[in-house]
């Protein structure tokens, strides 16, 4: 039984005692997170396929406050939305992400499948509530955008990936280790990976926005 453990930092003492303990998980806990929203909730996945949701106010806790089984594979991460507080993101060894609604956690709401190998990081965008990425063990990082599923595909776009596949990163040559969203310059992302290389890169406006849209008399940003 893995387990979850809470530190209380005191002043005046060297040691450093377990506030609470969560022995919950039954396997190894790949990631942890706290809620943005509520400071007494944080959510945990692992090795056991579970997604749990515990409460930090519960006195002697003997189970979490919400558990579903978010894969059949590995699950390696999450990330909550900092926009929208019932939605959350997690990603597997089945190369899958996933998005699951705290109100009804049974189902999941959808399933990102274009990674083609297993996925280590979820991040949702500072700036725009539908905006997440991910990025797998296959060097790719890809930002998706929650409000273009299920929109219509012409056949050639189709061979691209899903609709909400918005854009993908190539720009690495060994396994990406962590990418980080800038807070304050929007669509600006680092990445990094294993071959001890950190890119720092932003989307061209046109793939977020319809060329349509754009003013005719300033050209998009370079990526």
């Amino acid at each position: 039984m893995e387990k979850l453990i809470g530190l209380d930092i005191c002043p005046k003492n060297k040691t450093l005692d377990a506030y609470q303990i969560f022995k919950f998980h039954d396997g190894v806990v790949e990631d942890v997170a706290w809620h943005l929203r509520h400071e007494y909730l944080f959510g945990s996945v692992g090795d056991d396929h579970h997604l749990l949701i515990c409460d930090m106010r519960t006195p002697a806790p003997t189970k979490p406050v919400q558990s579903v089984v978010a894969n059949q594979g590995e699950v390696n991460c999450l990330a909550f939305n900092p926009f929208n507080e019932w939605v959350v993101a997690t990603g597997s060894t089945n190369k899958t992400v996933k998005l699951f609604d705290l109100r009804k956690i049974d189902t999941s709401l959808h399933t990102f499948d274009c990674h083609k190998e297993e996925v280590f990081q979820v991040g949702w965008s500072p700036k725009n509530e539908t905006i997440l990425a991910s990025c797998c063990l296959g060097r790719r990082l890809m930002v998706w955008d929650l409000s273009r599923i299920d929109q219509e595909q012409t056949p050639e776009d189709a061979e691209d990936g899903p609709p909400e596949l918005l854009f993908i990163h190539g720009g690495h040559t060994s396994k990406i280790s962590d990418f980080s969203w800038n807070p304050c310059e929007d669509w600006v992302l680092a990445s990094v990976a294993e071959d001890n290389i950190l890119q720092i890169w932003q989307m061209a406006e046109n793939i977020y926005h319809d060329e349509d849209d754009l003013p005719s008399d300033e050209p998009a940003k370079a990526s």
